[in-house]
């Protein structure tokens, strides 16, 4: 009985992983859990044998190229959003102006990531671990200036959870000292759209603890390319681990 239960819940979950995988940056991300999973694997495997560390840093540096291919074109999109930005009422406005430097750190992040893939494949000769730097660079203000802006939503978000509740709470305590009428009913419509509005606050809210919880973990990775701060291997795997799970489940086929 339980395998029975059990199957369409398989179904549906193989149904969804398929649809994730047909998205490039659904590979992508299966692809960063095999390259950070190797890294934290050869971490471990460090004191213990080299033959598997052989084979885990062959595995990430495999991984890491083939995110290189799945990643083309990542600029166009970019451009997309930053000539956006320019659109908005006040684009020099101090968020704004944060998102601009974010999409362009993440603009040239990709054109880097380009470069280094052509050099590697002989379509053109630079430097890659100048390349690297400079990805690595972008990639870092990217990051750092869009963990500022969802604190900032997330402050918003917050101011806006801790009012509906308590409105939500004062209708609650007048609906139970008022008799069912027409006022009582109006009412119960307007607490009604209310709850939709909370519902949606925490919806953004959850959506911006986990984007801080992707963006911060990426955010140490950059930090010990950088050797801002250096991380052991074994937190670096953790990390990229952490983040591409996170994009994997945002992603996820709803």
């Amino acid at each position: 009985m339980a395998g029975i239960l059990s199957k369409p819940n398989y179904n549906q979950f193989l149904e969804s992983l398929i649809k994730l995988l047909a998205q490039t940056s659904g590979k992508d991300k299966i692809a960063k859990i095999l390259q950070y999973g190797a890294k934290l694997l050869g971490y471990i495997f460090l004191k213990r044998s080299k033959h598997w560390v052989d084979v885990m840093k062959k595995l990430e540096t495999t991984s890491g190229s083939a995110r290189k291919v799945w990643r083309l074109g990542n600029t166009l999109a970019e451009q997309q959003k930053i000539l956006a930005l320019f659109k908005v009422k006040n684009p020099f406005a101090f968020l704004n102006i944060l998102a601009l430097i974010r999409q362009t750190g993440m603009y040239f992040y990709w054109v880097f990531d380009h470069l280094i893939l052509g050099t590697n494949i002989g379509l053109c000769k630079f430097d890659t671990a100048k390349l690297g730097w400079y990805s690595s660079v972008s990639w870092f203000f990217g990051l750092l200036c869009s963990i500022i802006i969802d604190l900032n939503t997330l402050a918003i978000m917050l101011k806006k959870e801790k009012s509906l509740r308590l409105t939500i709470n004062q209708n609650k305590i007048n609906a139970n000292n008022n008799n069912i009428d027409t006022h009582t009913i109006t009412s119960e419509i307007d607490n009604k759209a209310i709850i939709d509005q909370f519902n949606e606050v925490i919806k953004k809210k959850n959506e911006i603890y986990l984007n801080c919880a992707k963006n911060g973990s990426d955010l140490i990775i950059a930090s010990t390319l950088l050797k801002i701060y250096p991380f052991s291997q074994g937190t670096i795997g953790i990390s990229g681990i952490i983040s591409a799970l996170i994009g994997a489940y945002q992603m996820w086929p709803k």
